[in-house]
């Protein structure tokens, strides 16, 4: 029996090498073979299972990642929903203001006539102006009275501030009650689109007469050669920035050749407009120029904010760092122009 034992372990077998040759081999070597391949699968098996858990880990995760990206979304949809209310809250505050400005207005009467006072051309002599200074303030005045009662019957624009090309009209308090009387007509006014202000020196009680009134009104706004006195000037800035930001019917403003001398006014102005998302088109030429404000700086906050502006002029501003201005440009492909010219490193962008 042994013998036979023996001899079967000897025993051979055939069987063919990569050649298709036909080779001997005993029972052995097969089952080392077998053991090897055994030894592989449970390799492979390990790394199947190693792959497994990763898998399953990186499932998790995924998960995870998605129920992260789930609570952002929400998170900020409840933020645009909240900024969106926030937007109409402010618009109801500013409806709210001018419907009981106009209330006030209408307790004058509905027989309404203008009553400022005349200002004799002495009041003018007195305060040290010329002969011909003083003619140019009855001009003026006429001129308040007769868009006053011209916007009270229905009329669009308000150009009696306009004094483009003229000599400046100072600040007098003389003026306040014509500034209110046109205030007047223009807070009751539904017709009234556009507003032109331009070579005026603008007090604080003029602006907060004025200002109020073309809030939810004025579509059109252009302010031009506009002087402030000079221990008013961030008092000024700040009841210009708050009506532009509250005036949820602006489309256009038109803010030219008014000299910005520092980056916290050009933040002041900037950011009220960014804030107004009923504004598509700005115009602001000739701020910049020999002034301390970073103009690139203003330009690249309007084109970086995400708003879907229509129209930005920054022209004849001599504007430097026009590489910042166009990687910024990229970021805003909702910008239909832009519209440069008289910087320091280029004659004029228009896109």
């Amino acid at each position: 029996m042994d013998d036979d034992q023996s001899d079967a372990k000897r025993r051979k077998v055939h069987a063919p090498n990569s050649r298709g040759e036909v080779t001997t081999r005993t029972l052995d070597d097969i089952n080392s073979v077998l053991e090897e391949h055994a030894r592989q699968i449970e390799t492979l098996a390990s790394a199947n299972k190693v792959l497994e858990d990763r898998n399953s880990a990186l499932e998790e995760r995924c998960k995870a990642l998605d129920r992260k990206y789930d609570a952002l979304v929400g998170k900020l949809q409840a933020e645009c929903r909240e900024e969106s209310l926030g937007r109409s809250c402010d618009k109801l505050d500013v409806r709210c203001s001018s419907l009981e400005r106009s209330i006030q207005v209408l307790k004058k009467g509905i027989n309404w006539r203008y009553s400022a006072p005349d200002v004799p051309r002495s009041h003018w002599i007195e305060q040290g102006y010329s002969v011909e200074y003083a003619t140019h303030m009855d001009e003026c005045l006429r001129r308040i009275k007769t868009d006053a009662v011209d916007i009270w019957n229905g009329d669009e624009d308000c150009s009696c501030l306009d004094y483009e090309d003229q000599s400046t009209i100072w600040h007098d308090n003389a003026l306040i009650p014509h500034y209110k009387e046109l205030a007047d007509a223009i807070q009751l006014s539904d017709d009234i689109r556009e507003i032109s202000i331009d070579n005026i020196e603008l007090h604080p009680l003029a602006l907060r007469v004025l200002c109020p009134a073309m809030e939810g009104k004025v579509t059109d706004i252009h302010m031009s050669h506009i002087s402030f006195p000079g221990r008013d000037v961030v008092e000024c800035d700040e009841i210009i920035a708050a009506s532009i930001r509250n005036n949820h019917a602006l489309k256009r403003l038109l803010w030219t050749d008014n000299h910005i001398s520092s980056d916290d006014q050009a933040d002041l102005l900037i950011k009220a407009v960014i804030d107004n998302h009923a504004i598509k088109y700005v115009e602001m030429k000739n701020c910049f120029n020999h002034s301390d404000a970073n103009g690139c700086r203003a330009l690249e906050s309007l084109m970086t904010s995400g708003r879907p502006f229509n129209w930005l002029d920054f022209g004849r501003n001599g504007l430097s760092g026009i590489d910042d201005v166009a990687a910024a440009l990229a970021t805003n492909p909702q910008l239909e122009q832009l519209f440069m010219n008289g910087t320091s490193s280029m004659t004029e962008m228009l896109i």
